[in-house]
């Protein structure tokens, strides 16, 4: 296929995929609403690099790996979703003490992971805009990670959730339209790419060391949990309801990413790649879909940005009752601020990833408690609880 007609199918997909996320009465509805924040966050940072990763560690069977992945977040995703619906009512009956400060203790590691995811997809908005234009200028790009937050944090303010909601949907449209033309554009050269970049059958690293990368990227498919928090906002019900849409829409994408994407990337992109270079890699099959790709990584970094800044809003306010939703925008912002200029986000963002598996792993503790009636939901959830403390001792970071 030339790259003429790459440019034309992926257009032909993006527009009418775009005009119908934007149609009003989708917008308006609440089941689509609550799914946005969580499908923010799980398709952010992670969309951009995952191929890449997964190719070098695990060859011709990334996809396979991707699967795996997405079935481990699903596990994870169930344990936060039963206690959603079976943990949160101990809350305003006051029993079961032990139980909910296991949750406050959970709660407390994953504040601190969206702290820094927040400046970490801020700071890879700033370097993909830059990119975009094409200068290389960390001072700058800081200056727009800085910018951003405190924008937001504005908005959040005055606003609140419903109001940074509002800025998240747009964002996630037009990421989904851009994602779904990139992947029919990927799905018409795919016949003729097998031979393009031929991958071994197992990966550069076997063994030990590859699973150990393979639980790091635990964290590229993680965000699923925001719904937890969003309870000013939405039932439980619907949050429990929207977190599986979201996980499985997160996975058909994933998945089809990594089967479209595979022979496209060369040998020896993987792991310590730039988080830009995915953009060289499709960027080459025509004129169209490097730019589509930046824009959507943009939208990408805002949209979760945005979700993990609502889901951390929801959390300080749950954990500290003097800590309301504007005030907590306003507190996230000025510690990712911090980060941003005083410290190495994404060197500290294997940090984040081991918080967030700390989370995992206490939330699957405290199904596993609830589940006392439930023998299978409890053995699954043990050994959830045991894959996520694997994933914090022995995870190495992705990317």
């Amino acid at each position: 296929m030339s790259p003429r007609l790459v440019d034309t199918l992926a257009l032909a997909v993006l527009v009418p995929v775009l005009v119908v996320l934007w149609l009003p009465r989708l917008r308006r509805r609440d089941s689509w609403r609550a799914t946005v924040t969580p499908l923010a966050s799980i398709i952010g940072s992670g969309f951009l690099v995952v191929g890449p990763i997964l190719a070098d560690v695990a060859g011709q069977a990334a996809a396979v790996a991707m699967f795996g992945l997405c079935a481990l977040a699903w596990l994870f995703g169930s344990a936060i979703r039963f206690n959603i619906l079976h943990a949160e009512p101990l809350a305003s009956s006051h029993r079961r003490v032990g139980l909910l400060r296991l949750d406050r203790a959970a709660g407390a590691c994953l504040a601190l992971a969206y702290f820094i995811s927040v400046a970490y997809y801020l700071n890879l908005l700033g370097a993909f805009l830059l990119r975009g234009v094409g200068r290389v200028d960390p001072t700058l790009a800081r200056a727009i990670t800085t910018a951003i937050l405190f924008g937001l944090a504005a908005l959040g303010w005055r606003r609140g959730f419903r109001g940074v909601e509002r800025l998240e949907i747009p964002a996630v449209s037009f990421k989904l339209a851009v994602i779904a033309g990139v992947l029919a554009a990927l799905a018409g050269v795919w016949p003729a790419a097998p031979a393009t970049h031929p991958l071994p059958p197992h990966g550069a690293r076997p063994g030990w060391h590859e699973l150990r990368v393979l639980l790091g990227c635990v964290i590229l498919v993680q965000g699923f949990e925001t719904s937890r928090f969003l309870g000013a906002s939405y039932p439980a019900a619907l949050r429990v309801r929207s977190m599986r849409w979201a996980q499985l829409l997160s996975t058909v994408i994933y998945v089809a990413f990594i089967v479209l994407l595979l022979p496209h990337v060369p040998p020896g992109h993987g792991v310590g790649m730039e988080e830009t270079e995915i953009i060289d890699i499709v960027g080459r099959l025509s004129m169209s879909l490097g730019p589509l790709l930046v824009l959507a990584a943009i939208a990408s970094q805002l949209s979760a940005a945005v979700a993990d800044l609502g889901g951390a809003g929801g959390l300080l306010a749950e954990l500290s009752p003097q800590m309301t939703p504007p005030r907590a925008y306003l507190a996230v912002a000025v510690v990712a601020t911090a980060l941003t200029w005083s410290a190495n986000v994404f060197g500290i963002i294997a940090i984040a990833s081991r918080a967030f598996a700390v989370y995992y792993a206490l939330q699957c503790v405290l199904a596993a408690a609830l589940a006392r009636d439930l023998p299978l939901r409890r053995a699954a959830y043990a050994a959830g609880a045991a894959l996520a403390v694997m994933v914090v001792l022995f995870g190495l970071p992705a990317g």
